[in-house]
This record gives structure tokens, sequence and C-alpha cells, in this order.
């Protein structure tokens, strides 16, 4: 089906925001003709005084490994299955950022930002003279997560532009350059990678999260790692949109994606 190989951003019931079981996306995945897929569930931090998402705690993590060794069983010689995790804004609490690194032996970590404090992007208003200042915020933080976060990936570095695109506003990192340098410097100096998040083409963005602009800006900066993920919370949505995303990397520059087993980067060609 797909140049392709692996889906790296999928979520499953073990996410607060999906319902699906893990051997669902792994049968999608396999169907499609995927090698690969990384099931990522969320494990979101908070500021001090802020509350966290119901019951996603450790004890979902454990039973998420469970399931995800099962699968391994099931897809044995069809479809790799990765153990991975979407890490939300753990500056926020480093000390519990550490333990959970510690309690769990992940093969792939993103990390991201979902919230400012506290709040969640989706939920704050974008009125146009705010915009900036909201920015501004935004990548402050994504440059802290990259200067000191333990994570494989950022994932969907310029989120900020799906949920101002919901408002019917336009939001541009790279109108912020000076701003969002340091952030892509930061994960290339320390060999940390991108994501190609194919869910903003599904969204009112209609574009990948980034696009390509932005994916050569990263590049021009040394960086060198660049996974693809669909962020699926359903079966039908694992791999949508990977022709695009598959576009935008060889526009941006790239000629080769990431696998991560143990947290470790291989590396496979994109086809010209």
């Amino acid at each position: 089906m797909l140049q392709v190989r692996a889906d790296y951003h999928t979520h499953t019931r073990f996410s607060p925001d999906s319902r699906c079981e893990p051997e669902a996306l792994c049968r999608a995945a396999a169907e499609k003709g995927l090698r690969e897929i990384a099931v990522t569930d969320h494990f979101e931090f908070f500021p001090p005084g802020k509350f966290a998402d119901g019951h996603y705690g450790f004890e979902t993590f454990a039973a998420q490994q469970a399931a995800l060794a099962r699968c391994r069983e099931q897809f044995a010689g069809r479809l790799a299955v990765r153990s991975g995790i979407e890490v939300g804004q753990p500056q926020c609490d480093p000390e519990g950022a550490a333990r959970l690194m510690e309690a769990f032996s992940f093969d792939y970590v993103i990390g991201s930002v979902h919230k400012m404090k506290g709040v969640d992007l989706g939920l704050i208003d974008y009125p146009d003279e705010k915009i900036p200042a909201l920015v501004g915020e935004n990548l402050e933080m994504l440059r802290v997560l990259a200067e000191t976060g333990d994570f494989d990936c950022m994932g969907q570095i310029d989120i900020i532009k799906r949920y101002a695109a919901v408002k019917g506003k336009r939001v541009d990192l790279l109108d912020y350059q000076d701003a969002l340098d340091p952030v892509l410097r930061a994960l290339a100096c320390r060999g940390k990678g991108l994501e190609i998040n194919t869910s903003g083409l599904r969204q009112a963005a209609r574009e990948t999260l980034p696009a390509a602009r932005l994916l050569r800006r990263f590049r021009e900066l040394g960086g060198e790692i660049l996974t693809i993920g669909s962020d699926a919370h359903r079966p039908e949505d694992v791999g949508a949109g990977f022709e695009t995303a598959l576009a935008e990397a060889k526009a941006a520059g790239f000629r080769y994606l990431a696998l991560f087993a143990e947290r470790k980067p291989s590396f496979y060609r994109i086809a010209e």
C-alpha cells in the first residue's frame, strides 16, 4: 500500500479520548500493509494544583503494556507492535515524568504540549489581538520541552495551528521564527526528532502538523529524525494521509524515516 512502513502515533482505550481496542488498531495496520505500529497512549502532566485526566495513570500503562504483549503474539510475523506513549507537557512535573520513564520500558516516546496553564489548547479562544501572545507562550513551552524533556520525537509541534483553525484563525509558527528556531535547534542538537502528524488533514487545518515548510527549517538547523503518525483514535484512521505526509517529507529534504525499538532509532530510505 505505502512506502511508509509504520504508523508511529495511535491511541487506544488506554487514552481518555479513545475507545479503540489495541487489537483493532493492529489489525487495521496489518490489513493496510504497514509493518509496524506504535501505540502511543496519552499521559498528561499538569501544573501544581491542577487535576489529571481521571484514572489514566501508572496502572493504565501497566494494563496497556500487557495488552500490547498479547497483540505481539497475535500478530507475530505480520506486524511489529511497539510500546509507546505520548507524554503531555512533562516539564510541568519533572519528578513525575522521571518516575514514569523509570516505571515502564517504552520503545518510543512522543513529547507534546497539549495544554497551557493546565488548559487544553482546544478550549482556548483565539481572538486576533491575543494570538501573538498565545503563540509566544506555546513556543516557550515547546522550547523548555525541547531542551529538557525525556522523549524521542516532538509530537504535532504546531498543534496550536489546528485549534486556531477550528476558530477560523490562521497560525503559522514560521511567522514567529525567532522563537521557533531555538525549539528546532534544541531538538536537532539533542538528537530528537519531529513527527509528521496527519490528523490536521482530517481537521480544520487541512494540512499536516507540521507541513513541509516548517520541516524544511528543522532540516536546515540539523534535524535528522522524522516519523509519520496518523494520530488515529479509531481503526479507519490508521495510516490515513500517509501519501501526503511522505510528499511533505520529501519536499522538506528528508530522505529517511525513523523507526524505534527500545528507544533507539533506525532508518529506512524513502524511495525516490
